[in-house]
Parts: C-alpha cells; structure tokens; sequence
C-alpha cells in the first residue's frame, strides 16, 4: 500500500511529538542533576563545618586539660605553703609569749634590763611594734640573736608573698576554666543543632560522607604501608604490631583513623596485620612492655559505649581523649596528667614499628588527641563530640609519637 500525503502528516506529527517531549524533559534531567549536585555540596559543606566545630573543641579541650594539671599543681603547692606559714606563724607566736615572759620576769626580779613601754601601754601598738619591743627585750635578755629573730620573720614573710601568689594564680586559673568550658559548651550545642538540623534535611548523608572520608584515611594510609614495605624489601618488620589484640575484639565500634573524628556507626575491623611506617629518627632505647598494660586495656574496654564529653573522665558516664588514656592506666596504678601533649611528655618515647598492646598512640602537631594501643593496628579511644570510646583501626600515617606508660 503506498502511503499518501494523510500518512507522512501522521508520522511527521509523531516526530515532532517526540523532539517536543525530549525537549521538555531534557531541563527536567538538568535540573534534577544540579539538584543532585547542590545536595552534595551541601553534604560536603555541612561536614567540614562539623569536623571544624570538632576540631575547635579539641582544642579546647587539651587547652582545658593543661589548665586543669596547673591548676592541681598550684593547689598542692598551696597546701604546702599554707602549711609552712601556719608552722612559722605559731613559732613566732610561740617565740612573743616567751619574750613577754622573759620581760616580765626581769621586771619583777629587780633585773638591769628596763621594761620596754609595751608592757604599760600595749593596746597603743601595733602588730609589728609589738615585734620590734620584744625583739628588743629579748636581744637585751640575751636570749636570741637579733638577725636569728629577723630571719624568722623574713622566711615568714617570703612564705606569706609565696602564698599569696599561687592563690592568685590559681583564682586567675578557675576564671579561665570557667571561659573555656563555656565555650566548649557553645561549640558542642552548635555541633549538635548544625548536626540534627543536617539529618532531618539531608538523612544519613552527612553520616554516609564522615563514614568515605574515614574509609578515604584508611585506604590512603594503607597505600603509604604497602608502598613503604615495599621500599624495604618487603615483610613485617614492626616488632609489636604484628601481636594479638590483647583480648579486645576491633570489630566493635567506629572510629576516625585520624584519631579526632567519626561516626557513630559500626565501623570495619582492622586488617589483620597493619604495620606502621618505621619512625625515621632514632629514639633511645624504650623500656619494656609494662606488666600493667593488661589491666589499662580492661579498664579502657570496660568503658566502650561511653559518650565523649569535653574535658570528663567519668566512668561509666563521659570521657575526653586524654582522661580515657588517664583512666585506663590509672587502673593499673599509673598517673598520668589529663592532657595529651602532657602524657606524652611524662612517658618514655618508643620508636611506632615498636608499638606494644598498652601504649599510648598520639596525632596532630601540636598533639591533641590519644588513644591506647591493643595490638593488631586498633586502639580504644573518646573521638569528639557526639561520639563514644571505641575501638578504631590506627591511621599511622598520622601518628606523630608513640609512649609506653608502667
């Protein structure tokens, strides 16, 4: 059948109907890929907007841990000196009522040594003329040496200012934990709202982007492993890392392998024999594993679940990095500073290929974060805000130092 001119008009109209549908749809497709795009930078921008946030309350918190061990210093050098000018002071007391006795009995006796005019008028003098009357009777008496009686009253007097300082100090010092918890309390309040705000308008993909840049970390840290062990010939030459996870399984929890971040979900286990990069500069020869490091260990997994909170070592309710790491070897019958650039200035250094279950493993330079190594390439640790101690694969890449407390 030969189509005549009714039949070209019907199919010319079903490809001018198709060329005017794509056309409608192909804005329909671009605006749906910009929506797309907007989205993910939203997600991009919220997230760094929270690390920031994170970041910042770190911060605040070890600037609040040195504070706190200042603070604790100048407490027990307080107790100290109260004590030594309490002892001086009651000496010196001891010393005037001796004095006073040794005048009147002169007195009375008929001796040479004429009473001084304090002892008809003594509610005209004052503290300090009182001292120097009988300072005066008591060199006439001869029963002390005027520079012995004059340096009681110096060492008194250099005690007093000693005191009076550290006081000062530390009212200086509660005024700024004070400021500081404040604002650690405003920075975790807008890291909350920015993050409950971000969920009900974008679900999980804020969660899903800290989640890729966490597993981004890893991968990266993985390649620098396998490339170093492959500059070395190859093999496992990191002594204590190739060890067993002390008891610990590493598939609970999350983690930033950074050490200051995460999310709350799950996150995988560690691979199975991770090795960090040998430490370039040598470090004297540290000490060997504490006997202790079992019981740290216990007592950091004993606490997994617990929320972080700024500047708290509360078990069973909040910890922050560093009074985790403090905790946990307090166990064990360690102190340590609640500070983490403090732990590892207090701790024998140890070379990173030499890390051992127990340790403390520290980033970031200057150092603000720690956690306590378990073996297998995991440690336990108090993240940020918003997170809770767990166990992290270690992201050595970052680890600027190493310590073995015990």
């Amino acid at each position: 059948m030969i189509s005549g001119p009714r039949s070209s008009c019907r199919h010319l109209a079903r490809v001018v109907a198709v060329i005017a549908a794509l056309a409608v749809m192909a804005p329909v497709a671009a605006v749906r890929a910009d929506s797309v795009s907007d989205q993910q930078q939203e997600v991009q921008r919220i997230t760094d907007e929270l690390d920031n946030i994170a970041n910042q309350i770190g911060q605040l918190d070890e600037d609040y841990g040195a504070a706190q061990d200042q603070k604790a210093a100048l407490d027990a050098d307080i107790v100290v000196l109260q004590g030594k000018v309490d002892q001086q002071s009651a000496q010196l007391t001891e010393l005037e009522g001796q004095l006073s006795t040794i005048a009147v009995d002169r007195f009375m006796s008929g001796g040479s040594t004429e009473l001084s005019p304090l002892f008809s008028t003594a509610e005209g003098y004052s503290d300090a003329q009182q001292r120097e009357e009988l300072a005066g009777v008591a060199v006439a008496a001869g029963t002390i040496d005027a520079d012995q009686l004059q340096s009681l009253y110096d060492d008194l007097k250099a005690e007093q200012v000693q005191l009076d300082d550290k006081v000062a100090q530390a009212a200086q010092l509660v005024q700024y934990l004070d400021t500081k918890r404040v604002q650690a309390e405003q920075l975790e309040s807008s890291y909350q709202t920015k993050l409950a705000d971000a969920q009900s308008r974008l679900g999980d993909l804020v969660e899903q982007e800290q989640e890729r840049r966490l597993a981004e970390q890893i991968a990266a840290a993985e390649q620098k492993q396998r490339q170093l062990d492959a500059s070395n010939g190859g093999g496992n030459t990191g002594g204590g890392n190739t060890g067993g996870d002390a008891g610990v399984s590493p598939g609970r929890g999350g983690g930033d392998a950074g050490g200051g971040g995460g999310s709350g979900s799950p996150n995988p286990s560690p691979s199975p024999n991770p090795t960090p990069p040998p430490t370039p500069n040598p470090i004297p020869t540290p000490p060997p594993p504490s006997s202790k490091s079992g019981i740290a260990i216990n007592a950091a997994q004993g606490q997994l679940g617990v929320p972080y909170r700024f500047a708290a070592e509360s078990p069973g309710v909040a910890f922050d990095c560093s009074g985790l790491t403090k905790y946990a070897w307090g166990r064990a019958g360690v102190s340590l500073p609640h500070q983490s650039r403090a732990q590892f200035g207090s701790t024998p250094h140890v070379p990173k290929d030499q890390a051992q279950p127990g340790d403390l493993i520290f980033y970031y330079a200057p150092i603000g974060h720690v956690g306590l190594y378990v073996g297998g390439g995991a440690m336990i640790h108090a993240p940020r805000t918003g997170d809770v101690v767990k166990i992290s694969n270690v992201n050595w890449s970052k680890v600027v130092g190493v310590s073995r407390p015990g």
